[in-house]
């Protein structure tokens, strides 16, 4: 029972350290979804990367693609879910932007899915393609 226990805690414990390591993606395109036009717009090529918990808070580094770099603040936990069909997983958080904008942050493990910043339903989404 004791060594049960011992194993529960480890496990546990690595589970918090996995979802709080710092990581790193990059996207090289970029499509938005106009909520006027109901339509997305063509794939653009643009180099994106992505630092994910780059404190303790788990904020977001945003270098885009012309060089600046922009902090997401994390406002809510991680949750963790499947796309309508089932097949993709996704992380999604609340967050913060640098207009003060409070927007859904979605990052897929398929890469050529790969991440949603959605305000409503304007969608901003980078993907390796």
């Amino acid at each position: 029972m004791k060594q049960l226990l011992i194993l529960t805690t480890l496990l546990f414990t690595a589970t918090m350290a996995f979802s709080q390591n710092k990581f790193r993606v990059d996207y090289d395109y970029i499509a938005i979804f106009d909520p006027e036009t109901d339509s997305w717009g063509e794939w653009l090529e643009g180099d994106n990367t992505f630092v994910l918990n780059i404190n303790e808070r788990g904020d977001i580094a945003h270098i885009k693609a012309n060089g600046e770099t922009v902090i997401y603040k994390k406002l809510t936990g991680v949750e963790e879910g499947y796309t309508k069909q089932g097949n993709n997983h996704y992380q999604i958080i609340s967050a913060l932007d640098e207009n003060g904008d409070v927007f859904q942050f979605q990052i897929f493990d398929d890469t050529s899915i790969g991440l949603k910043m959605m305000w409503g339903k304007f969608i901003v989404q980078f993907a390796d393609l």
